[in-house]
């Protein structure tokens, strides 16, 4: 789990800029705890992404959401766990969301 985290870490140090990169570097870290623990699975990319406008038509909340995308091997086997992401008092809360 520290490995995954690490890598994301690092991952995001790269890849934020902009005014919301604390945000988005916790909704990454949020959604990389989120992962299914499996042995072997393994944190390649990570990236965020706005929200569909068909989610923020109903959306109610005070914070606009974020979808985190985290892709994963394992073994052979390539897979991206999405997630939408909103901050609620400081924290991120994510939820994983089917594609």
């Amino acid at each position: 789990m520290r490995a995954k985290l690490a890598v994301v870490t690092s991952i995001t140090l790269l890849a934020a800029s902009g005014s919301h990169a604390d945000d988005n570097k916790a909704c990454i870290s949020k959604a990389a705890e989120a992962l299914p623990h499996i042995a072997g699975l393994v944190i390649k990319k990570t990236h965020t992404r706005p929200v569909p406008a068909s989610i923020l038509s109903t959306w109610q909340g005070q914070t606009r959401p974020i979808m985190v995308d985290v892709d994963t091997v394992l073994g052979d086997e390539q897979q991206t766990y999405s997630y939408m992401c909103v901050l609620t008092k400081g924290a991120p809360y994510v939820r994983r969301v089917m594609s």
